[in-house]
């Protein structure tokens, strides 16, 4: 977060120099070609949205997206959402 802190230093006029680049670099390790979070880091989570409006004003990166894992589908519940879809397709 020591991009963050310059930033949020800087729009609160507590620092007159505007930040760099973002730099995630410390932040993040590459694993099948994607950038991920390290485990541990020091770090914050945004919105797509607002990572998309710092990186235009500031460049850098690299972008890291986390993503909640994906449930497991139990088989009940796929065999239930089988079924109502049957029973509608007869109406």
């Amino acid at each position: 977060m020591q991009w963050f802190r310059e930033w949020e230093g800087f729009v609160k006029a507590k620092d007159s120099d505007p930040p760099g680049p973002i730099d995630n670099a410390k932040i993040a390790v590459t694993k099948c070609g994607n950038a991920v979070l390290k485990q541990g880091a020091d770090s914050g989570q945004i919105s797509e949205e607002t990572w998309n409006f710092l990186q235009s004003i500031y460049g850098g990166g690299p972008e890291i997206i986390l993503r909640p894992p994906v449930p497991p589908i139990e088989p009940d519940i796929l065999q239930t959402e089988e079924k109502i879809e049957l029973e509608t397709h007869g109406l």
